[in-house]
């Protein structure tokens, strides 16, 4: 580094660009889970207003910085998302609105876009934009739940890894091995097959979408953390040997001190931001994916009790076999692929503007 002092370490210190980065994305990131304080209000335009306004204006403002910074996978990123984020947005501040309608079989059925139904009506009559958003703010709490899931038990598993205990680490690479070695989407699907054939015999009916989402969200965040873990033992392992870290420890600090502030906080969060990122996306596939083979495979006491896109696939599938009213697999496909590419993208500005900060 210029004007280095001889004989002085150089110890990485987050700038000031990181320090902005890092408070931003969790507040973003919970926002619309936030807006079911809107359900107070009494009327469905109101709450839709005031939920569709505010990310608006949260999207305007991340828009506008993006382009002024010339961060243009950045711009292209934050439009391809704002299906799911408007999805999960307007699902938490009317959601009785938006699940009703996806019960409602009584609308005409095929019917296209247009008028009353701007996405039109599928084969049962629904409507398919009120299946679009309950369907992505199930994706977006799925995909919240796993990504939580996984770096709480990825990172100390990852610590165990690294660490010299033998039977803690013993005990941490047979777990992540285990994760490694089977499938995710098989591992899911067993699952989640078996625990709702289990609560549907024992309770004589299909497992509810109260029960199901935060158990879809567990069995891929299991599935998903050896990613996590691998860093974070990589991590710890590379700088381990680092000569700020064998400085600190010649300087009496507390071992945990140097593990989790000086290694783990200041030098792996940029990982985890990122893989978190690319977890997200990862899990909307997922899914999407489980959703259609639940419903295609496992029969009535398979299906995970929730309306997903994949699942809306699933069901619409006449539409690519017949190739008629094509709208109805149209949009869903649509807003998936357009989801799981911008959040890919948000990830891969991320790993820039954060490796630029080192």
């Amino acid at each position: 580094m210029k004007n280095q002092l001889p004989g002085t370490l150089a110890v990485q210190v987050p700038v000031a660009s990181h320090r902005r980065v890092l408070p931003v994305i969790p507040i973003i990131f919970f926002l619309p889970i936030a807006l079911s304080i809107f359900q107070v209000f009494d009327s469905h335009l109101l709450k839709i207003g005031m939920a569709v306004t505010l990310c608006s204006i949260v999207f305007a403002v991340m828009i506008t910085h993006s382009v002024l910074n010339k961060r243009y996978k950045l711009v292209l990123g934050l439009l391809l998302i704002i299906p799911i984020y408007f999805s999960i947005s307007v699902a938490s501040s009317d959601f009785s609105y938006f699940s009703i309608r996806t019960m409602i079989t009584s609308f005409p059925k095929s019917l296209s876009p247009g008028g009353d139904f701007f996405m039109g009506t599928d084969y049962e009559g629904r409507d398919i934009l009120a299946t679009i958003i309950i369907g992505g703010m199930n994706a977006y709490l799925v995909a919240t739940i796993a990504t939580i899931i996984a770096l709480l038990l990825g990172i100390p598993i990852g610590l165990a890894l690294a660490g010299k205990g033998k039977l803690v680490g013993n005990v941490a690479s047979v777990i992540t091995q285990f994760f490694e070695i089977v499938p995710q989407l098989f591992f899911v699907l067993i699952v989640l097959g078996v625990f709702n054939f289990w609560a549907a015999h024992s309770a004589a009916t299909r497992l509810v979408a109260i029960y199901a989402v935060p158990m879809a969200g567990l069995a891929i965040g299991l599935s998903s953390l050896p990613s996590v873990a691998r860093i974070i033992e990589n991590r710890v392992l590379q700088l381990s040997s680092r000569r700020f870290v064998t400085a600190l420890r010649s300087s009496n600090v507390n071992s945990a001190k140097i593990l989790f502030y000086n290694i783990l906080w200041k030098n792996c969060l940029t990982e985890l931001i990122v893989q978190a990122t690319f977890l997200f996306g990862a899990t909307i596939l997922v899914e999407s994916a489980l959703g259609y083979a639940f419903e295609i495979g496992f029969g009535e006491l398979g299906t995970g009790g929730y309306l997903s896109w994949g699942k809306i696939l699933a069901e619409a599938r006449r539409s690519i076999l017949f190739i008629e009213n094509l709208w109805i697999v149209a949009f869903p496909i649509l807003v998936t692929i357009m989801s799981i590419l911008g959040v890919n993208l948000i990830g891969d500005t991320l790993v820039n503007i954060l490796s630029n900060d080192r």
